[in-house]
């Protein structure tokens, strides 16, 4: 009867210590964001990402997908993320970018935990006073969580609103591969922002600078092409396993967007020259 005590005891004490250590060890959340609702058809949704990789989303209205879903990502991937939103000045921000110039637009609100100390950051869309990198920080995360794969709706960077007009972008999608994954636009002022995703050198989100003259240089270098003239689509897919590259370019005469799948032979030789020479704008 004294053997069957101990046994029982040593065996509760064993189970306590296991307990506690699955306690310790748990799972937390280090980055969310969550979308509001907007007067028009916004996705609503909310994103969290824990330090083990894992992804839980729960979706609300205009999104293809409602309520919980959850998939992994690498662990060390989310150490990256949290180290990339560090580095762009996420923790020196303002708590809230609450002006309303507008009432119609939708509020994101993000937050993210290092070291043990969480900084939550509230920005209604209409908000110009919020740094200029933020709505492509959020964006950034929707692509690092692929939210699209519940949400249905591809995050285009030209779609953010912003005072200062944007001339240039490129998208460049996965392939089956180690293809490139990023987004890049170019404001007017010749500021750029990057946000690398996967197969880059450096994951995350910065901005850079791009010499006057080089982006005139290239809008007429892509008129003499034929640019705006191309349809908005080459798509042809003769293989599945290649990447699609997204440009738009805007003047004061035009605005015109491709998306070209990079397996399609019909598209111009001409788009290809532009996409390499935005992708070297990158300094």
């Amino acid at each position: 009867m004294n053997k069957l005590k101990i046994i029982t005891l040593f065996t509760f004490f064993i189970v306590g210590i296991t307990s506690i250590r699955a306690q310790e060890t748990k799972a937390q959340v280090v980055i969310t964001l969550e979308r509001t609702p907007c007067f028009g058809a916004c996705p609503v949704y909310s994103v969290s990402i824990y330090d083990d990789g894992k992804v839980t989303y729960n979706g609300g209205n205009f999104v293809e997908v409602t309520g919980e879903q959850t998939s992994e990502i690498d662990p060390a991937t989310v150490t990256l993320m949290v180290e990339a939103i560090e580095k762009v000045g996420y923790f020196d921000w303002d708590e809230a970018y609450n002006t309303r110039t507008v009432s119609d637009l939708p509020t994101v609100t993000t937050s993210v935990t290092r070291n043990g100390q969480t900084h939550r950051i509230v920005r209604y869309a209409g908000d110009d006073s919020a740094p200029l990198i933020l709505p492509y920080l959020e964006l950034w995360i929707d692509e690092m969580a692929n939210t699209e794969l519940w949400t249905g709706v591809h995050p285009e960077i030209s779609n953010i609103p912003n005072m200062n007009p944007i001339i240039v972008t490129m998208e460049r999608g996965a392939c089956y591969g180690f293809c490139p994954v990023d987004k890049m636009v170019i404001f007017g002022d010749g500021t750029g922002i990057y946000m690398g995703i996967a197969n880059v050198d450096n994951i995350g989100v910065h901005t850079f600078e791009v010499e006057s003259g080089i982006i005139p240089n290239l809008i007429e270098r892509a008129e003499i092409f034929g640019y705006f003239d191309w349809k908005d689509s080459y798509e042809e897919r003769l293989m599945t396993d290649q990447a699609t590259v997204i440009t738009t370019i805007q003047t004061l005469e035009h605005y015109k967007h491709i998306v070209r799948y990079t397996g399609d032979p019909n598209a111009p030789v001409g788009l290809i020259w532009i996409e390499d020479s935005i992708a070297q704008l990158l300094p």
